[in-house]
């Protein structure tokens, strides 16, 4: 499975549209062989991935990206949903695309609030944690937006826990926290 890679980003024309994506829920932990799949087919995908410690067969530790969430990945759409779909229905691995609730349509992710998680996820950021959604959702915290670092301009929840702040980023179903400075983030007006 080296030759796998969970993040395959084609060659994008400058000036080119930018594409919404699709959340694709897969099961018995098949994501790596649906993203072979994708590459195979030209497609652009992004399975949220991090390191863990494994063991070789010596018995030594080994750092391995692995996913932070199995059964899901998400891939773009670059072609009609009819076509989209026709291409799943083609793969040999059972997959499903997440719909808008009590529609046939698919759910359609903004690609500027991918290009934000695909930022959050990036495996070389010591700390980052993947929880569900909906316990993300639950933390308290403050609406904020980020206003300094790499992450500028980027808005979700501060959350507080002991003596260190975190920022929540919420997408799909996955939640993203990552370890921040308070004094980076402004504090966005409650909603009414």
């Amino acid at each position: 499975m080296e030759n796998i890679n969970p993040t395959y980003v084609s060659e994008r024309p400058s000036g080119e549209p930018a594409f919404p994506w699709y959340a694709v829920r897969t099961f018995n932990c098949q994501e790596l062989k649906i993203s072979r799949y994708l590459q195979e087919n030209g497609k652009e995908h992004f399975i949220p991935m991090t390191y863990a410690e494994k063991r070789t067969h010596e018995g030594k530790p080994k750092r391995v990206l692995v996913p932070v969430v199995h059964n899901m990945l998400f891939v773009r759409k670059d072609e009609p949903q009819k076509q989209m779909l026709h291409l799943f229905a083609s793969c040999n691995v059972p997959l499903h695309v997440m719909k808008k609730e009590g529609t046939m349509d698919c759910y359609e992710i903004p690609d500027t609030q991918m290009t934000e998680f695909r930022m959050l996820c990036d495996p070389g950021f010591d700390g980052t944690q993947f929880l569900p959604a909906d316990e993300a959702d639950a933390k308290p915290g403050k609406e904020v937006m980020v206003i300094h670092g790499p992450f500028s301009g980027m808005t979700g929840k501060l959350h507080r826990v002991r003596n260190g702040y975190y920022f929540i980023k919420t997408l799909a179903g996955v939640g993203v926290m990552l370890r921040i400075s308070r004094w980076y983030c402004k504090v966005l007006p409650e909603k009414q």
